[in-house]
């Protein structure tokens, strides 16, 4: 590049060289902008149907089943409804509804909080209690913080330190979910000491041609799966088929496929098989990093801390943050402690022996009738959207999005979902389209399941609500998922005529 600061003596020779330049390298410039959208025409509203059908109705779509509701955010004029109140497999979307009755039920300034209790000393040493409270966020940083706690309060010899893993009833892995699943970071246990999402990575690396895979976990320390390891080093020019999937009956996997010879080394993030008791090590590290000596530990359940003195502790970020977690990067851990902890607030939790996940949906059936959803047009499972057992018409899902529009949290539930071309589960569809950027909304794919319901502000029309969903394909959900962004440029094209 040329030097900006020239001699007075050559300011006219370099501004004939720059002027020279410029003009060689304006088409090149040009080329490298990335382009606008292209100028397509406006859609009235009486056209709608027309254009939607036409992508939906094409030959190669028309075995699928799919539920559209397009409706006006400030009423209940539907432009566009397609079965809209029969039930679909809905996916992610389902967070929709979590975040909104966290949102109703808990509030977005609630923390989940792990808490240090003081129990009866044993001679010199401290004994303590360790309740946690399903902090998804947790790391082994927030232990290390809470080691420093007791540490500057000069408890440098502990006897026995008791974790409290009772705090959400039930179990910890929804029994609806596939059997595939479990074996994966985005469908572990769920329970009240978490720590790390509860998964630990097992990283994968080649050896010679021929032979096995090497493996090693991120944590060696935690309680973690057998590995029955059937994967191979394969010639350089192969492709990387390595996989982990669960053993059943076991708490083993099976590790496949290959890797090519000098291959980066491949991450599988897996889920804890034993999450108490790797939290219980994770803090244990921790204590001693701190210079703190422990005799022993144990996993305990339903300890009352009625009449005990919290002596550290630590908090999640707030509700607010967490729901924008599970919206943007469609977290199901998240999601799925925000439903436990909703049913922790059900006021028979402490008076009937029920699951806090059911107690949690029987609360989610209470916020959404309390939001005018139509009883008969849903039926919920889970907290994520994982399990194929959920159904949702986008009626249902249209009317959630509507009645969080005009609620106090709007802002804080708006501004949680993926935006199109720009951020989230959203980040890289519509780059480049009219809808980019105007749309928020909840992705949501499982096999043969593909959703997206939100909000999109077209230029020329009034702000919209919409619920798309598409069940029983077989096509790669990245073919689905491009036909219903269509139907998003669509909508952005909309004309007040």
């Amino acid at each position: 590049m040329q030097q900006l600061f020239l001699s007075r003596q050559r300011v006219a020779t370099a501004c004939g060289w720059l002027l020279m330049q410029l003009s060689i390298a304006m088409p090149t410039l040009a080329q490298s902008q990335v382009a606008p959208p292209p100028a397509l025409p406006a859609v009235c509203s009486s056209q709608l149907t027309t254009a939607i059908n036409a992508i939906v109705d094409r030959p190669e779509l028309r075995r699928y089943r799919w539920g559209i509701v397009i409706q006006a955010l400030n009423g209940t004029s539907q432009l566009y409804n397609r079965d809209g109140d029969r039930l679909f497999i809905p996916a992610s979307n389902v967070k929709l509804i979590t975040t909104a009755v966290a949102l109703r039920q808990l509030g977005a300034p609630m923390r989940l909080r792990t808490s240090v209790y003081q129990l009866p000393s044993t001679g010199n040493k401290f004994n303590l209690l360790v309740v946690g409270r399903g902090d998804p966020s947790l790391t082994v940083t927030g232990l290390d913080s809470i080691a420093q706690q007791l540490k500057q309060q000069g408890r440098d010899r502990i006897g026995q330190i008791s974790f409290d893993d009772g705090y959400f009833r039930g179990e910890p892995i929804n029994g609806d979910w596939e059997w595939g699943d479990l074996s994966t970071d985005y469908a572990p246990p769920i329970n009240g000491l978490m720590l790390g999402q509860n998964s630990n990575p097992l990283v994968v690396s080649s050896q010679q041609i021929g032979m096995p895979l090497t493996y090693t976990w991120k944590d060696p320390s935690l309680n973690n799966w057998q590995v029955e390891n059937q994967s191979i080093t394969a010639p350089a020019t192969e492709q990387n088929t390595v996989n982990a999937s669960a053993i059943f009956g076991k708490s083993k996997i099976r590790l496949t496929g290959k890797l090519a010879l000098n291959a980066t080394p491949t991450q599988i993030d897996l889920p804890l098989v034993n999450p108490a008791e790797s939290f219980s090590t994770a803090f244990r590290q921790s204590l001693y990093r701190s210079g703190i000596t422990i005799d022993s530990t144990q996993v305990v359940s339903g300890q009352n801390i009625v009449n005990l003195s919290e002596i550290a502790a630590i908090n999640s970020p707030p509700i607010a943050e967490l729901i924008n977690e599970t919206n943007q990067k469609s977290n199901n851990v998240y999601a799925e402690v925000l439903l436990k902890s909703i049913g922790r607030t059900h006021p028979e939790h402490f008076s009937s022996s029920q699951d806090t996940s059911t107690l949690g949906i029987a609360l989610f059936k209470q916020n959404l009738t309390a939001m005018g959803v139509d009883p008969q047009a849903y039926s919920l499972r889970d907290g994520s959207g994982l399990s194929r057992h959920n159904l949702v018409a986008p009626t249902a899902f249209v009317r959630v999005l509507s009645a969080m529009a005009i609620s106090p949290t709007a802002q804080i539930y708006r501004e949680s979902l993926p935006v199109a071309g720009i951020s989230g589960s959203l980040k890289n569809r519509m780059k480049g389209t009219l809808a980019q950027g105007i749309v928020k909304a909840k992705t949501g794919s499982l096999s043969g399941v593909a959703s997206l319901s939100g909000y999109i502000n077209p230029p020329q029309y009034s702000p919209l609500v919409f619920s798309i969903m598409l069940n029983q394909h077989d096509r790669p959900t990245s073919q689905m998922v491009k036909v219903i962004d269509e139907i998003m440029v669509v909508l952005a094209r909309l004309k007040q005529c």
